[in-house]
């Protein structure tokens, strides 16, 4: 078990990229811990541990949305991910902060487990009613599962790098090519993760995908320094 109580919350703004122009088209914000010595843990183990402690969870999500969003850009678009689990005991709170910003799209991960697609699907609608853009994040990961529903509600496709992984699957080029296509005809934008060279980002470009994503562009904002105290 991590000790929560000696951990400081920052946040990491990854660009997006659009693949037709390469100018920056907004950030994705992503909570980073450490300790007082700067030590670095993995946000999925801090969060893991978290989904037994739900309350705390809730607490923990709002406190990071609301340094992200204060630390961001304002003049460009902001994407958060939400962990779907933590809206159950903040939802209006959560909710409220995050309709204060108009160019903001919210990222949830359909799992393979049940419970958390409807609790998924929920959310999508929950966000929807607020106007707030929604993507359905890691599309293709070996962990996700399709859902007509979400694909249909959301705002934005994002595909995992597991697409990349698979380039040289003929079968799965025409999956991802009528995907995009879909995304294309319902005006919805496509976003390709883990791009880490300049052959991939040509694939992506081949492909037709709107955004990218990946280690090929370096964070542009990191606030390391003025992180808060976890809990």
């Amino acid at each position: 078990m991590i000790a929560l109580d000696t951990l400081y919350l920052s946040a990491e703004y990854q660009p997006l990229i659009q693949t037709s122009d390469l100018q920056v088209y907004g950030y994705e914000a992503l909570s980073r811990f450490r300790n007082r010595q700067g030590v670095s843990t993995p946000p999925n183990v801090i969060f893991e541990q978290l989904h037994s402690q739900t309350t705390l969870l809730a607490n923990i999500e709002m406190k990071a949305k609301q340094f992200q969003l204060e630390h961001s850009n304002p003049s460009l678009p902001l994407f958060i991910n939400l962990d779907p689990h933590a809206i159950e005991n903040s939802g209006d709170s959560m909710l409220a902060l995050l309709s204060t910003r108009a160019d903001l799209t919210v990222e949830i991960i359909e799992n393979t487990c049940i419970n958390d697609a409807n609790l998924s699907t929920r959310l999508v609608s929950q966000l929807k009613a607020k106007q707030i853009s929604v993507a359905l994040d890691d599309i293709g990961a070996p962990h996700s599962m399709l859902s007509l529903e979400l694909l249909s509600q959301v705002n934005i496709l994002k595909f995992d790098i597991e697409w990349l992984n698979q380039s040289s699957s003929v079968e799965l080029q025409h999956l991802m090519k009528a995907l995009i296509q879909f995304a294309k005809d319902s005006n919805k934008k496509t976003v390709l993760e883990g791009v880490e060279t300049r052959e991939q980002l040509k694939l992506a470009q081949e492909l037709g995908v709107d955004l990218v994503q990946g280690f090929l562009f370096k964070p542009q904002f990191q606030y390391a320094d003025c992180s808060v105290k976890l809990i």
